[in-house]
């Protein structure tokens, strides 16, 4: 049929009409579904390009030939921080809502695409609004930078470093300069050859480096040794600035130094020793950097034969450089690295007070002394400070304490101009932004908060601010630790060598400067503060916390709030911290088992550590999927629920806990990531054993042994525990070769742990098989003959500990001396059968030694002739030690260190000194106290009547979190927490001649 011409007229119009608007609205629809598929990419690209962009404006800002930081510039680095951390929460935000939960079948993953279309086309144009923000941040820093060029360079710290002078007669280092002789076989006046060895020393090469935090007064002593050795007259004395390195090269410095040996000589071609073949010459570079150690041997090689070289430097590996190098066989070479000391309480006051010591003073002051901690340059600034004062009083030293940060960041303000420099050298010349935002975190805690490596690295990587682009992000957070160990940011709490060391402690003027800098530029705040974007928290004490919720917070868009104390307001909205990642309540005494409901809401938190108002752990932590460490350790908790250990991301759990009788390991998550259960109690039931066959990751496992008062159900506690034991030593370790295992059975009887000769006795027909741990730590009684069994099936232990009230026979000795690798062993007993006898061949890789004894003989360490040890740190903590006790340390060639018992008597005390003098490394000698003697000293910060229901589980958890005691101050320091846990009581109850 044919239709009319109007019909087909009309119907061509309707059809034209609907291609339009259906074309336009396929289109819409095309580009709408093209932006979802990019969101990915956009994102990706978008972060990338942030990152790009934040770390170029880092490094202008930072950049040695650049003036200090404008306003300008300041507020364009808090408008990138805070555009990074926008984007990253909405990023998070929309992976939350749209993200199917895990083994959703393919129609359910379609249907939860089509109901969440809109959340994804919302986020696509969020994130194009943040790359226009970009944009515009880019326009903004080229502008930025522009108007920065125009500004002259202010002169850098190096540049006014000479400019301060700190009078002709320092302070506190009269001490420090005798031992610096000493080290460097420098004869001194008879008014100062008391006590030391003052024989005239065969020709050789003596480097001394002396290393410390900037403004420790590393020049100073130089100076003041370089003085007194060219007043004499005795040796010719060479200054050298390190910058000359940057500037003439190692050729250049080395003529020049050879050109004032000389002292006008014609010839510059010869070496200063065909001049001066009987005398000896000082040689003092100041202020050594690592980029000057490809100079090193070149300056080293030069004066070789009878030289005495001071390099200073505030880099603990250019120290160790400088002092490290190939042995010769015809020739004697002489390094040491010198470490050094604050000044005390007196030596600070007369400094800082300018020598005024009335009561009002000396109280007002204390606190400002305190943040000082015995820096010399920080010291004379605040002396400076309060000598522009008419009247000085303790209300006004106690205000300048309360405004030190600001003042250390205040460009027009002179007396701290120097000191300024110093810190903020510190700072910038970290290697990059990533570092530099990982140092400002650490603000957080208060100054005197004992920091535990593991708790920062472990907070770094659930904030993110410890990456790695090719994902090693521990690597990346272990490396960032040690570069602040390194540059003595930060110091151990103990100072021994040992790099199991794990608590540390941030100078108090540094963590003043980077406290203000973090807070000036929001990156942490105090609860409570104004500001209505603040993304870490924290409240240092009971008053630090608000009564109610400040209203122009926004909460949502915290990342971490920190207690310590009473937390007030801050944690009466749990449920509006929308994107926390970090909660570490472990020193709060407010958060009680009711507010764990809101706690286990909180879908992005990936840190959580709890204190002691917490009693239970509910089932509804299983919503915290995101999980990476749960810290359990001073709570009440005695149960932990299987949902717990099923979280899908958990890496560490830190506690003392139980775990139920059964369980269906098909509850738990099929990819188990856990790496660290420190620990659980093993008892009769089967809990534990399935648990361990479902870990395949661990690396680090405590047990406590609880005490079954049935004869059968210690037989299933032995056999349990033997089995895992079993399971968890014969699996391979990783990479890192890194295994730990913690075994306390302390709480059983003597002889009842049998688990250990079982398996003994089911390895010894396996020859061949191999068994890893590279850490052992024995806590308990047990058969004499068993421990060296047990001990000897490991071969590749590089530490090892064991903790008893018994005697320790010479059959374990021989066991441990015979461990080709073993790095460090600690022995905490009685006594030692006979005395510990190193023979030939034995303890060849041995560098830490500690003994921890209740009884010792008239010899304690005997190294017979022929034997050759590394051994660099001896500690003997034995309050009754007499004398040397038969120990020889002429011996140990490569001995730095001496621990003794703060309570050994005096005379002891100066009998080991003297010893040290006398040996060629003239290693330190140190007080060191027990832990357990320390812990009665110290008070925790919370004190109450614990549950009678917790009374055996609260005494001995592996500290893994940071301790709520601040850092002590004094002469006598205290070994790390998981030394020492026996008591002088337990000792005095067991029989000498009990053995193990």
């Amino acid at each position: 049929m044919v239709l009319p011409a109007g019909l087909v007229a009309e119907k061509a119009a309707a059809t034209a009409f609907a291609n339009v608007v259906m074309g336009r609205l396929n289109s819409e629809l095309a580009k709408k579904y093209q932006m979802w598929r990019n969101i990915e990419r956009e994102s990706t690209s978008l972060q990338t390009d942030l990152g790009i962009l934040a770390a170029a404006v880092d490094d202008y800002q930072t950049m040695a030939g650049h003036p200090p930081r404008t306003a300008v510039a300041r507020v364009y680095g808090e408008e990138i921080s805070e555009l990074t951390h926008d984007i990253e929460d909405c990023i998070e935000r929309f992976l939350h809502r749209v993200s199917c939960k895990a083994g959703a079948s393919r129609a359910r993953r379609s249907a939860h695409a089509i109901r969440t279309f809109r959340i994804r086309l919302r986020f696509a144009a969020k994130m194009k609004e943040f790359r226009n923000r970009v944009a515009a941040a880019r326009e903004r820093a080229l502008n930025t930078f522009l108007l920065a060029d125009g500004v002259q360079a202010q002169p850098t710290y190096h540049e006014t470093a000479q400019q301060v002078s700190y009078g002709q007669d320092p302070v506190g280092i009269a001490g420090a300069t005798r031992e610096l002789r000493a080290l460097l076989g420098i004869k001194p006046n008879e008014d100062e050859a008391e006590g030391t060895n003052t024989t005239r020393t065969a020709a050789q090469l003596r480097v001394v480096a002396v290393v410390g935090f900037g403004g420790s007064g590393k020049t100073t002593l130089a100076k003041a040794v370089y003085d007194i050795v060219q007043k004499e007259g005795a040796l010719r004395c060479v200054w050298v600035d390190g910058h000359l390195l940057d500037n003439k090269g190692a050729n250049g410095v080395v003529k020049h130094i050879q050109d004032e040996i000389r002292m006008g000589e014609v010839s510059s071609t010869t070496s200063p020793a065909e001049h001066h073949e009987d005398s000896r010459y000082l040689i003092v570079i100041d202020d050594i950097k690592e980029k000057h150690l490809m100079h090193w041997n070149t300056v080293r090689n030069a004066f070789r034969d009878n030289g005495r070289i001071i390099v200073t430097t505030s880099t603990q590996s250019v120290a160790n450089r400088c002092c490290n190098y190939p042995r010769e066989e015809d020739r004697c070479t002489f390094g040491y690295v010198y470490s050094m000391k604050t000044l005390g309480e007196e030596d600070s006051r007369k400094i800082a007070l300018m020598g005024r010591c009335s009561p009002d003073l000396v109280l007002g002051a204390a606190k400002l002394l305190k943040k000082c901690g015995g820096l010399p340059l920080a010291l004379y600034s605040v002396a400076c400070q309060l000598s522009c004062e008419k009247v000085l009083t303790g209300k006004l030293c106690n205000k300048l304490c309360n405004d030190l940060g600001t003042y250390l960041e205040r460009e027009d303000e002179p007396n701290f101009a120097r000191l300024r420099g110093v810190l903020r050298e510190n700072y910038t010349s970290l290697p990059d932004y990533t570092v530099r935002a990982c140092l400002s975190y650490l603000g957080i805690f208060p100054m005197d908060h004992p920091l535990r490596k593991n708790v920062i690295t472990r907070r770094w990587l659930a904030e993110g601010y410890a990456r790695h682009h090719q994902g090693w992000h521990q690597i990346r957070a272990d490396e960032t630790f040690k570069t602040f160990i390194n540059r003595s940011i930060i110091l151990p709490v103990v100072p021994i060598s040992s790099n199991t060391e794990k608590t540390w402690k941030a100078h108090g003027i540094m963590h003043a400067f980077m406290l203000n800098k973090s807070m000036s530029k929001k990156f942490i705040m105090p609860f409570g503060s104004q500001h209505k974007k603040v993304r870490h928290f924290f409240i240092h004490d009971s008053n630090g916390g608000s009564s109610r919720t400040m209203p122009d917070i926004d909460l949502s868009r915290v990342r971490s709030l920190t207690v310590i104390g009473n937390a007030g307001g801050a944690i009466s909205n749990f449920e509006k911290y929308k994107l926390t990642r970090v909660l570490d309540l472990e020193g709060c005494i407010d958060v009680k088992d009711y507010h764990l409901k809101d706690i286990c809401n909180l879908w992005n938190l990936r840190y959580l550590s709890l204190g002691p108002s917490i009693t239970r752990i509910p089932k509804e932590i299983a919503q915290l999927k995101l999980l990476e460490t749960l810290d359990v350790s001073k709570t009440w908790v005695n149960v932990l629920p299987v949902e717990a250990i099923g979280l899908p991301c958990l890496i560490h759990l830190i506690g003392k806990f139980k775990l139920q009788d059964s369980f269906k390991t098909e509850r738990l998550s099929k990819e188990c990531r856990l790496e660290t259960i420190a620990g659980f109690i093993a008892d009769k039931s089967k809990g534990f054993l399935q648990l361990m066959d479902h870990m395949k990751r661990l690396n680090k496992v405590k047990i406590w042994c609880d005490y079954e008062e049935t004869k059968q159900g210690q037989v299933d506690l032995n056999n349990h525990l033997s089995k895992v034991i079993q399971k968890y030593i014969e699996t391979p370790m990783g990479e890192d070769n890194v295994r730990s295992l913690s075994l306390d059975f302390q709480a059983l009887p003597q002889g009842s742990l049998s688990a250990l000769d079982k398996l003994c006795q089911h390895y010894s027909s396996r020859v061949g098989q191999l068994y890893h741990l590279s850490s052992l730590k024995l806590h308990g009684n047990s058969n004499s003959g068993t421990l060296p069994k047990f001990v000897a099936l490991f071969r590749d232990l590089t530490k090892l500990s064991i903790l008893t009230t018994l005697s320790v026979t010479q059959h374990l000795l021989s066991v441990t001396g015979n461990m080709p690798v073993l790095l460090y062993l600690k022995i905490t007993a009685n006594s030692i059968d006979d005395c510990f006898i190193i023979q030939d061949g034995m303890f060849r890789s041995l560098h830490h030694l500690y003994l921890v004894l209740k009884v010792v003989g008239t010899s304690v360490l005997t190294i017979e002739d022929g034997a050759r040890t590394e051994i660099i740190s001896l500690q003997i903590i034995c309050k009754d030690l007499v004398g040397l006790s038969g120990v020889e340390i002429m011996r140990l060639r490569e001995l730095k260190e001496i621990g003794l018992h703060p309570d050994v008597d005096e005379e002891t005390r100066k009998v080991w000194e003297a010893e040290a003098r006398n040996h060629h490394n003239r290693p330190n000698v140190l007080a060191i106290a027990s832990d357990h003697e320390e812990s009665q000293e110290t008070p925790t910060a919370v004190e109450k009547e614990p549950p009678a229901t917790r009374s055996t589980m609260s005494a001995e958890v592996e500290a893994e979190s940071n301790a709520t005691a601040p850092i002590k101050s004094g002469h006598v320091v205290s070994f790390a927490k998981e030394a020492l846990v026996l008591g002088a009581a337990q000792l005095q109850e067991v029989a000498p001649s009990a053995t193990c």
